[in-house]
This record gives structure tokens, C-alpha cells and sequence, in this order.
């Protein structure tokens, strides 16, 4: 039988399962209509021992280790993370870059890039540029990929040459 999950919405915190004794925390902050109306997700940096239980609060004032687009509705559909609470607190999120490159195969091209912040206008940029921003990788990535990246802290294949 099919899992049925409620709809996610902005505020909304998950609690991440790295390992048998610890855990991480992310948080739903916005929908982007310029990256197929996705999720924005921000991934803390604290690791938590699996029996803490820290407050909302406490979860959204630690450092953010990255933004990501993906869909978390679907991670809790296929339990790779479960919904923790909702806050209103999302941060500032009006300085975060995201970066997409039109051919992820071609390294040496560096100025097949384009820019935005989340619900702008997509800009075209060279790799020097995405540097000077912090610029995050844009894909739209499932949740297998945002597991992965949480618990190893590098992107999974060919677009960890790009983080």
C-alpha cells in the first residue's frame, strides 16, 4: 500500500537519520517557481546525538551547511526523513545564489552557467562568478541525492566537481 503524506509546508523542519547514533536537520524556507515551483531546503551544519531533542529555535539559529532544491514531501513519503515542526522563522535567504550549468559533461567550458536567487531571473555567468557568490548548485535533486549529501557532505557523481 502506498504511504500518504500530508502536504509540506514553508517552516516546516525534518530530522534526518545519518547513522545509527546521530542525526542532522533541514528546513523547508521556500518554494522556487524559476526551478519547477521546487522545494528550497536549508541543511544545517550541527550533528545531533540521536536521543537529543533540541527546540525548534535551537534547530533553525544553528549554520546552514547548504540550500538545495528538491521535494520533502516525497523524502518523508520514502522515509529518508520525517517531519520534526514548523516554524516561521526561515531565515534570510535574499543573498543565497543558486548556479546551473547548461552541460554538466563539459568541465572546461566556464561560462555556460547561469545564476538566480530563488523566484529570480536566471542570469548568465562564468564559474568565476558562481565563485564570488557562494553560488549553490540549482538541480532540482531527488531525495536519494540530498541523503547522500547530508550524510557525506559531497554531492553524489558528476556534480561533485561542481559544489
Amino acid at each position: 500500500m502506498i504511504k500518504r503524506v500530508k502536504a509540506t509546508k514553508v517552516g516546516d523542519v525534518f530530522e534526518v537519520k545519518i547513522s545509527d547514533t546521530q542525526k542532522k536537520y533541514m528546513q523547508y524556507i521556500a518554494s522556487d517557481l524559476t526551478q519547477l515551483n521546487s522545494d528550497v531546503l536549508r541543511i544545517f551544519k550541527h550533528i545531533y546525538q540521536i536521543n537529543e531533542t533540541p527546540t525548534l529555535e535551537e534547530i533553525v539559529k544553528d549554520d546552514v551547511d547548504y540550500y538545495t532544491h528538491g521535494d520533502s514531501r516525497f523524502g518523508i513519503k520514502m522515509e529518508a526523513w520525517t517531519l520534526y515542526g514548523n516554524i516561521d522563522d526561515v531565515g534570510d535567504y535574499s543573498n543565497v545564489w543558486f548556479k546551473s550549468k547548461q552541460d554538466y559533461t563539459d568541465e572546461k567550458n566556464i561560462n555556460d552557467w547561469h545564476i538566480w536567487k530563488i523566484g529570480g531571473e536566471h542570469i548568465h555567468a562564468d564559474l568565476k562568478k558562481t565563485k564570488e557568490l557562494k553560488a549553490y548548485l540549482g538541480l532540482v535533486c531527488p531525495y536519494t541525492s540530498i541523503l547522500y549529501r547530508i550524510k557525506t557532505g559531497h554531492e553524489k557523481g558528476i556534480f561533485s566537481k561542481y559544489e
